[in-house]
């Protein structure tokens, strides 16, 4: 579950124990020197038994009936009714409410007949028949894989029936507790069930059914149910405590029953219930639950109180930039004489946006501070979740509103007055199926905490419509004006990364098991957000729809959460309960401790930080779409060359000079688009390291000219090419130093082609073997790019001893893009010891004290890779007795030359085209934190310099 919806999907953890009635499989395994056939209760590190229903329970009626039409409850129900008219006299409403009062039709049975005077034998007799009649040919074939009943619409949906069936599927598999499977229901059906569902593979403990406790002498009962919990329940109540017993079950009367007798329950999919994965956490003691637990103070989970904790994150985390400029941009498309601004929020939660339109915050001026007196501000909130409707409300009220008279039932209407008069419109309904009227045209449409939860081209066509997009035009119309334009905005989309910080490495919990790295933790956390709950979490795929519909990206910056676990106390909890929803299921079946690792968090509180992505787009109308084809178009020609100029130490500006007249006859002049800057100088030799310096070696443009011995002069004009040269908005080359960028990639990833093939050639000098450990000492530019090829080669097997990639760096946005990158591990360097030892150690970080630390931290007869130039500075490292004898390997990588020992196999060509095979796959755009023009040269440089930045871009 991610934070910012309020679906969940969870798992359970528990130690495998030996318990078995005569209807359970006998291969459960024993762990942790239980002996087989123990008795104690505390088998299991929450010593926790899970008795878990069937029917509507294990599967979900109401999935069933919207993917097959008809369910195997309907089933039931229908053949209970023949039964009852054909044998019983009753009525369709009789039978009903039999199974109403008692929790199940045989129960009301029974009672009838005893109120009727029958002999035990003979009501035994007509339940055998019951059974007989109603399950003897109920069809199981609606339990089959379905189509997808869901639209995958926001986070509030449920995951996929399909796909939340198999994430219970592979919980119940690995789940080490003991399981029992308790159902009204005959033995045969229960098993035709689990067949059906896939769960026959399960290791269950126990089958509890009217015919098999039937069969377990000394009964009192024919046919025993759940209304008499004392006999049906008798077996497991003579192995367990029944404090440690959890009955999992659709019927509040069986739970009511079953809690007479000291049997905890949870009730799922019914009303007021929840649904069978997060029951199941509970019982693991992923997350807490007050129905479980004796701690008064245990954490409860509320929407309300969780928007309200993260509407304070939030308001810190929007960043201030971007604000900024969707403030200007929406003022510059209003007409000089309009009179109103219309804001939509379409995932309004409660409302903090309009609050920041209206308050501001911290560097965030509120939008009616740009208002002129007497103009209008109407803001319209769509918002699904109807339990908001009183707390949003009181938002208002608290805002100084006044209610109105609404026309419509699911809408409500506030005003307030002053300056700038403002009317709030809540509608409760989800946006995406609603449309704007024509006389609401938005100037902005605004979506916090929201666009991650849509597939990225599904949200670009639920605005379009929204809004009605395509509604008008398509004549023509030559008018000019861009007064139709909409701004669109999306605060706070999640880009995939949630990091504790400090974070901790692999261990060992005091059972033996494994505990995994953070780092690793939340990959599978963010994993399964992508598969299970159909979250987008690449900021860029939204930027490419957008763009797919004539959208312009306007800007984009990062917008990144740091919730304290003491100032943010709600919020930090409410975090554990979705990592415990979500990260532990997935920790679980790869065999390692989940409970162990939710354990350690929450015994050491650190920092949570989550990476997003604040994304201004500016949607035109669709008359006044423009063609674009990326950089192959026709080059405006200009009088004057930009580039950047070191003048002196920590000195840097933009020259200008006149365009060359001319060119030679072997030389391509560029106007180019993109370079990336880098405060790397690999390969420059130091007598051409004096000031002033036109320094770089990664520009991508287009050829604009060719001189006239350029053999393929005619295919070159227009073509994205890739230079080593310095940053400027000209560069006159020859024909032999630039490099064609092969289709499919952009402009923004190109420029990282010179870093790649360091990274490269870095990853080649380590020649890493399978299943050995490597740490890389920095992650800068270099570092996370060798993280991002090497990630393709990790394994992280279940032990964590082998095939694992750790990485360390001293600053928390570097960490948090090293686990996006793929690290196994992303740890602070006091780490390392606990962390190592390594096979191969990577330094790439340019501080002594990093190599240092990769020496001490490799194993004896590994090899320390230096990828860091140290210029002239002298550094001082200890190789005494330990090193001497150690047989450690200290190689130099330096990417100008193909090593000796690899010239055989790899020329300079052939790795070019292995670089921009790994441009493509990286897509190293997304290590951009900041695109600035040659004017913010000297603050760009300042930035990297402070480890502010990962890599900014120059744009021209």
């Amino acid at each position: 579950m991610t934070y910012r919806s309020l679906c969940t999907t969870v798992s359970l953890f528990f130690l495998l124990v030996s318990i078995f009635t005569s209807e359970a499989k006998s291969n459960k395994g024993i762990v942790n020197s239980l002996s087989q056939g123990s008795s104690d209760s505390s088998l299991t590190p929450n010593n926790k038994v899970l008795i878990l229903d069937i029917d509507n329970c294990v599967y979900s009626e109401s999935d069933i009936r919207a993917t097959a039409g008809r369910g195997i409850e309907q089933q039931i129900i229908d053949k209970t009714h023949e039964f009852g008219e054909k044998e019983l006299n009753l009525t369709k409403d009789e039978c009903d409410e039999m199974y109403i009062t008692h929790g199940s039709t045989v129960e009301g049975i029974r009672q009838k007949l005893l109120s009727e005077g029958k002999e035990e034998d003979a009501i035994g007799k007509v339940l055998c028949d019951y059974y007989q009649h109603v399950y003897d040919g109920i069809d199981m074939t609606c339990l089959l894989s379905h189509g997808d009943p869901y639209s995958a619409n926001t986070g509030y949906n449920h995951a996929q029936s399909r796909i939340r069936r198999q994430v219970v599927r592979d919980l119940l598999k690995n789940m080490p507790n003991p399981i029992y499977f308790a159902s009204n229901s005959p033995k045969q059906h229960v098993l035709k069930v689990l067949s059906a569902l896939g769960l026959r593979e399960v290791k269950y403990d126990g089958l509890l059914t009217p015919d098999t406790v039937h069969k377990l002498g000394d009964r009192n009962l024919d046919y025993p149910t759940k209304f008499h919990p004392e006999e049906f329940f008798r077996s497991i109540l003579e192995k367990y405590d029944s404090n440690d017993l959890i009955l999992v079950d659709d019927s509040i009367n069986n739970l009511e029953k079953a809690r007479k007798i000291g049997i905890k329950g949870l009730m799922v999919n019914g009303e007021g219930g929840i649904n069978l994965e997060e029951a199941l956490s509970i019982v693991a003691g992923h997350i807490e639950s007050s129905i479980l637990s004796d701690n008064d103070n245990a954490f409860q989970f509320s929407d309300i109180e969780y928007l309200k904790s993260k509407n304070v994150v939030d308001m810190e985390a929007i960043n201030a930039e971007v604000w900024k400029q969707m403030s200007e941009r929406v003022f510059q498309n209003i007409d000089n004489n309009e009179q109103l601004v219309r804001i939509v929020d379409v995932g309004a939660g409660l409302l903090s946006m309009l609050q920041l339109f209206l308050i501001g915050t911290r560097g965030k001026d509120p939008i009616v501070k740009h208002m002129k007196k007497g103009m209008r501000l109407e803001y319209i909130a769509y918002e699904s979740n109807l339990n908001l409707i009183d707390a949003c409300q009181d938002r208002l009220r608290a805002l100084g509103f006044e209610k109105l008279d609404s026309e419509q039932e699911d809408e409500y209407v506030f005003q307030r007055k002053g300056d700038v008069i403002v009317k709030a419109i809540v509608r409760m309904r989800d946006f995406a199926n609603d449309q704007l009227g024509n006389d609401e045209r938005a100037h902005l449409i605004v979506g916090c905490c929201f666009a991650d939860l849509f597939e990225p081209h599904e949200l670009v066509s639920s605005i379009a419509r929204f809004v009605n997009h395509y509604s008008n035009g398509g004549g023509l119309d030559t008018h000019t004006s861009r007064v139709g334009d909409t701004v669109i905005y999306f605060p706070i989309t999640f880009s995939g990364t949630t990091q504790f910080f400090p974070p901790s490495p692999f261990g060992i919990a005091a059972n033996g098991k494994v505990i995994p790295s953070d780092t690793l933790a939340f990959q599978l956390y963010a994993e399964s957000l992508i598969r299970e709950h159909q979250h987008n979490l690449d900021p860029s795929k939204i930027v490419d729809a957008m763009k797919d519909v004539g959208a312009a990206l306007l800007t984009k910056a990062p917008s990144i959460w740091h919730i304290d676990p003491e100032e943010n106390s709600y919020l930090w909890n409410t975090m554990l309960y979705f990592f415990g929803n979500t990260a532990a299921p997935q920790i679980i079946k790869r065999q390692w401790d989940s409970l162990g690792w939710l354990d350690r968090a929450k015994a050491s509180r650190p920092i949570i930080k989550v990476t997003n992505q604040d994304l201004l787009f500016n949607l035109p109308p669709t008359q006044y779409f423009e063609t674009i084809d990326s950089l192959k178009t026709t080059c405006e020609q200009h009088d004057v060359v930009e580039e950047v100029e070191f003048r002196s130490p920590n000195v840097v500006g933009k020259k200008v000079t006149k365009v060359p007249s001319s060119i030679g006859p072997h030389e391509v002049e560029g106007i180019f688009d993109e370079a990336q800057l880098d405060v790397n100088i690999d390969g420059m030799a130091d007598e051409t390291m004096k000031y002033p310096l036109a320094y770089g070696y990664s520009l991508v443009g287009v050829v604009s000219r060719c001189g006239e011995r350029v053999a393929d002069r005619d295919e070159l004009l227009g073509e994205m090419v890739f230079t080593f040269s310095p940053h400027s908005t000209h560069a006159v080359v020859d024909r032999n130093s630039i490099l064609l960028v092969p289709d499919g990639i952009d402009a923004e990833d190109a420029i990282f082609m010179p870093s790649v093939e360091t990274a490269l050639s870095i990853v080649h000098d380590a020649n890493i073997r399978v299943g050995e450990k490597v740490s890389v000492y920095g992650q800068g530019l270099i570092g996370l790019l060798v993280n991002g090829i090497l990630n393709h080669q990790k394994m992280d097997l279940c032990s964590g001893e082998f095939g694992t990639i750790t990485v360390f760096d001293t600053i928390s946005d570097r960490l948090s893009m090293a686990s996006e990158m793929g690290s196994s591990q992303a740890l602070l360097p006091v780490s390392a010891k606990s962390a190592g030892p390594f096979d191969v150690s990577i330094e790439v970080s340019g501080n002594s004290r990093a190599l240092q630390s990769a020496i001490d931290h490799t194993r004896n007869g590994g090899r320390i890779i230096v990828g860091s130039w140290y210029g002239n500075s002298d550094i001082d490292l200890k190789l005494g007795i330990d090193f001497h004898r150690s047989h450690k390997t200290i190689k130099t990588s330096q990417v100008s030359a193909i090593p000796a020992e690899l010239t055989t196999l790899w020329s300079k060509e052939r790795r070019f085209a292995l670089t921009w095979d790994l441009v493509i796959l990286l897509r190293p755009h997304k290590l951009i934190t900041r695109t600035v023009t040659l004017d913010e040269a000297q603050i760009a440089y300042e930035k990297l310099d402070k480890g502010e930045e990962i890599a900014v871009s120059f744009t021209y």
